[in-house]
């Protein structure tokens, strides 16, 4: 996981970045040769119904710039495991390995949902679309990204108490 590390890293600068402006705290990076050939922030504008995920700027970025050898050949790095949606795009790039920092099961802590992701692996495999996702990495770092969420700070220890409340009352 070691050399993963830089580029996950550069993902978390990416999502902070993101979040400082108002948006979702989500980044990403593709790579190739150990080289950044490209990054996006999530610029995701609900209330004008822009999707703007991070992976889905990237892919649209990516697409028709690179070769599909390029792109089979690269990895996707993104700050928190991806949608389905932005799942999905990347398999339309053709890359076949994504590298994530915060898992779904950590992320769902600040989500009012309960963690109930299925193996996007191997419905992937079953549509005969190769890919590999691997994470999570530095995962307590990429956790702090999410205090910037929406352009003001909060500790991630009140954003977790204030979720954990919201499940508890969706409960009774």
């Amino acid at each position: 996981m070691q050399q993963h590390e830089p580029f996950i890293k550069r993902c978390y600068a990416l999502a902070v970045s993101a979040g400082k402006k108002g948006y979702d705290t989500f980044g990403a990076v593709l790579v190739h040769g150990g080289e950044i050939l490209a990054e996006a922030e999530n610029t995701a504008d609900y209330e004008k119904g822009l999707f703007g995920h991070a992976e889905f700027n990237l892919v649209h970025q990516c697409a028709n710039r690179f070769p599909d050898q390029v792109l089979a050949e690269s990895v996707l790095y993104t700050s928190c495991a991806p949608c389905v949606r932005c799942l999905m795009a990347i398999a339309s790039l053709g890359v076949k390995q994504v590298v994530y920092g915060v898992s779904y099961k950590e992320f769902s802590r600040l989500t009012p949902f309960e963690d109930n992701t299925p193996d996007y692996e191997s419905l992937l495999a079953r549509m005969q679309v190769p890919m590999r996702l691997i994470g999570p990495v530095l995962e307590d770092e990429g956790m702090h990204v999410f205090e910037y969420w929406g352009g003001e700070y909060h500790p991630l220890e009140e954003l977790i108490r204030e979720m954990d409340e919201i499940k508890r009352n969706q409960a009774d």
